[in-house]
């Protein structure tokens, strides 16, 4: 079949914490800040926190889980192995929805920032761009990706750093009163929106076959990353409120910019903009390709999508399927506006995510990595995924409704019209 001569293990721990952070750290960061500030006010603080407690309970399942079954394709498999093949399918499907808008909200995010710094840039025109170029560059080769996105984390993560080291003395105390202007549940509104900027975490999953020494490196790539991303998420919140006010914040389409501005750094953080989205769309395109991989070698889509190309040890057509995807929302829509079914689509995956570590540990396996909270941390991630993922806004919650139907559709008609093929 199509698909076995498998991958080339070319990528070090450093390269996978460095593909969870270019997956993490970016439109959530640089663009979603600002929304989730104008549903909050200054408490759009708390959300960062809440989300990201949320996220570190998954983070802990993830990591369990990735040392158990290190395999391409990440939550899928994890679906697919432990609880039902089409549990499986749907949770991969809700996540590769969720991470292809997330890829095309930071490529206009990117094009934003590029607007910024050079007016006479179109926005769509450079988001479209964007797209183009990183397909290429992952279709190229995983360690190609890699290289570039390691130069690209180092530079999002020391303009970040100069931010707050920039902003932490013009912060102003009055800025953060009243604390919830809209009460708590605003606040609960916004944490759901803000899990949209941690959901890259479970990408280095999702390259696991390509990873060195699997079973230790992808749970600390995993915690490693998160544990940065938040800590730096929880020190820009309070710096970008405390300088600029939640009603600057939520009026700009880069708000960060609109921070460095006050600042003196606006020109170093717009480009750190530009380099923060680049990442998440390179990683973005690179995890959903495995993803695919994996659904095409099960056969639950077309087979041919799992051939790795021999020369280039990259599943290419794959990668194809994910960027033209991507492509073609960023042509056709204003993908900010769907960030809150991201969140909704990819908080029911991590609800089964910890359903399926619950099982892990129920069939009495021992994983090599063993969190300190087993089983308490997978229960109480899923408790607090699927709390978040009511508290989206209705409409998202249609819309992420409708997308699972969708995937279950596409299971139930494919896989049956397989079986009669080949019966």
């Amino acid at each position: 079949m199509a698909g076995e001569k498998g991958f080339r293990r070319s990528l070090t721990l450093l390269d996978a914490v460095s593909v969870g952070l270019g997956a993490i750290i970016g439109a959530g960061i640089f663009v979603l800040i600002g929304i989730a500030a104008g549903l909050a006010g200054p408490a759009v603080v708390l959300a960062v926190l809440v989300s990201g407690l949320s996220a570190s309970l998954t983070a802990l399942s993830f990591a369990e889980l990735g040392s158990a079954l290190p395999r391409a394709g990440g939550v899928y498999e994890y679906g697919h192995t432990l609880l039902h093949p089409a549990v499986g399918f749907l949770m991969g499907w809700m996540w590769v929805a969720g991470n292809i808008v997330l890829g095309a909200t930071a490529s206009q995010g990117f094009g934003y920032y590029l607007s910024a710094l050079v007016p006479s840039v179109n926005p769509r025109v450079a988001a479209l761009a964007l797209v183009v170029l990183v397909t290429l560059l992952n279709a190229l080769g995983a360690k190609l990706s890699a290289v570039v996105n390691d130069v690209f984390v180092a530079v999002k993560v020391s303009v970040l750093l100069l931010l707050v080291a920039a902003g932490a003395a013009l912060v102003k105390p009055e800025n953060f009163q009243p604390f919830a202007p809209k009460g708590l549940l605003p606040v609960m509104e916004a944490s759901a929106l803000f899990y949209f900027a941690y959901i890259g975490f479970p990408r280095i999953s999702t390259l696991a076959e390509e990873v060195k020494d699997p079973e230790k490196n992808i749970p600390r790539a995993i915690l490693l990353a998160l544990a940065v991303s938040a800590a730096l998420y929880a020190l820009v919140a309070v710096v970008a409120v405390g300088v600029a006010g939640y009603e600057a914040l939520a009026s700009s389409n880069a708000p960060l910019e609109e921070v460095a501005r006050r600042v003196g750094v606006g020109w170093v953080v717009g480009v750190g903009g530009l380099v923060a989205t680049f990442s998440v769309v390179l990683t973005s395109v690179m995890g959903q390709s495995r993803v695919f991989y994996a659904m095409a070698r099960n056969r639950e889509i077309p087979d041919k999508i799992a051939e790795i190309n021999e020369k280039l040890g990259t599943p290419v057509y794959s990668v194809l399927l994910s960027g033209t995807v991507m492509l073609v929302l960023v042509a056709l829509f204003d993908i900010s506006r769907l960030a809150m079914v991201t969140s909704f689509l990819v908080l029911v995956s991590h609800v089964l995510t910890n359903v399926a570590d619950v099982k892990l540990y129920l069939d009495g396996v021992d994983p090599p990595f063993r969190s300190p909270l087993r089983p308490w941390h997978a229960v109480a991630g899923a408790f607090t995924s699927l709390l978040l993922s009511l508290s989206v806004e209705k409409t998202a919650l249609a819309m992420g409704l409708a997308v699972i139907a969708a995937g279950a559709l596409w299971f139930f008609a494919y896989t049956r019209a397989q079986h009669g093929g080949n019966a």
